[in-house]
């Protein structure tokens, strides 16, 4: 039997204490210096520090269209891109939690027709990135019921469901689907009523719900000659994008899941779980949608994200109970973990990451 490793120990305000170490004297002044990438002309990035539900730091940088030459404000919307894992993952143990949906269930429990190999892929597997699912081109599929039909015409999986672990944009996607099959309503509308109105997030919305009178920061890619330029991507294919959000709505997010607001605390530590894989030399760090790591006997828990003309990290440190986000408009590569883990430094000079 496998022995499931619970790393969330501690993590639920609910369930445990803890005690802070003094912030900097001017965190500021350095995070600004570690941002002049994000400054100026360029496209921007809003960067936010938690503490038990505290805003400790917010601040905005850079452009939120260079074409307009817009100033990016603190309070602007972005897509979350991968972000929105998280979301998706706790929608689905709400359902559990409901009893309308068991991890265990199968893909042909849930969907009429499913061919038989679909026997094999538990939901549990879809949360983790073992499912063993083939990808998917978003040029050819692009809703939850083609996604079904293109995965019907599939006669087999990748590997062994739940053995190793290997990404694939099926699987969140597909949980997205699951969601609306098993509560009946949109995926939008099941996240709005058992998430965002329960916290109040008034300013997040779905990708189908803007238009341009909402504040959107662009999202920027490069051309041939190097240089952004501003497109908005409006996908309605969710699951693993598609939300968008501020940095103060998130923080409402954020704090929810340090306490039982949104789900009872075994059910909530079931996302941040890592189960050892048989057939995997290296160490399976992934859960609900996180990367559940530990370094120095310090955990940290991230996860982070680029698609749409954006870039995104949000490192948790539960043993602090402190957390940064990093919101980017630009579609390039950048160590954002490295970033976040100095910003984090910036107010807890013990942290020992």
């Amino acid at each position: 039997m496998i022995k499931v490793k619970i790393l969330l120990a501690g993590l639920i305000l609910v369930c445990s204490t803890f005690t802070f170490a003094q912030k900097s004297n001017d965190p500021e002044e350095s995070i600004d210096k570690y941002l002049k990438y994000f400054s100026d002309e360029n496209p921007g990035a809003v960067v936010a520090v938690y503490k038990k539900g505290e805003i400790l730091f917010n601040k905005a940088y850079g452009l939120a269209n260079v074409e307009q030459k817009q100033k990016m404000q603190a309070n602007q919307l972005f897509n979350l891109q991968e972000l929105s894992k998280a979301f998706t993952s706790l929608a689905i143990m709400k359902l559990v939690e409901k009893n309308k949906l068991e991890l265990e269930d199968d893909l042909v429990d849930i969907f009429n027709g499913f061919p038989d190999y679909g026997r094999k892929v538990q939901v549990k597997y879809l949360l983790n990135h073992t499912s063993g699912l083939n990808p998917f081109n978003e040029q050819d599929v692009q809703t939850g019921d083609q996604l079904i039909n293109y995965l019907s015409k599939q006669d087999s999986v990748l590997f062994k469901p739940g053995s190793k672990s290997n990404y694939s944009n099926s699987d969140y996607a597909l949980l997205a689907k699951i969601i609306e099959v098993k509560s009946g309503m949109t995926y939008p509308e099941f996240i709005r009523k058992n998430i965002l109105r329960k916290l109040k997030m008034n300013n997040t919305y779905f990708a189908h719900e803007l238009d341009k009178s909402y504040h959107v920061a662009a999202g920027h890619f490069k051309n041939e000659e190097k240089e952004y330029y501003p497109d908005i991507v409006l996908s309605g294919f969710y699951g693993e994008q598609g939300i968008y959000t501020t940095s103060q709505d998130f923080a409402k997010w954020d704090y929810a899941l340090y306490t039982n607001k949104l789900l009872k605390c075994e059910n909530l530590q079931k996302i941040f779980t890592v189960v050892p894989l048989p057939e995997e030399k290296r160490k399976h760090y992934y859960g609900g949608g996180w990367a559940l790591m530990k370094r120095n006997e310090t955990r940290y828990y991230w996860q982070g994200g680029m698609g749409g003309g954006y870039t995104n990290l949000i490192l948790h440190l539960p043993d602090t109970q402190t957390t940064v986000l990093i919101l980017t408009n630009r579609n390039d590569g950048y160590d954002f973990l490295k970033m976040a883990i100095y910003i984090a430094k910036q107010f807890d000079k013990s942290l020992k990451l």
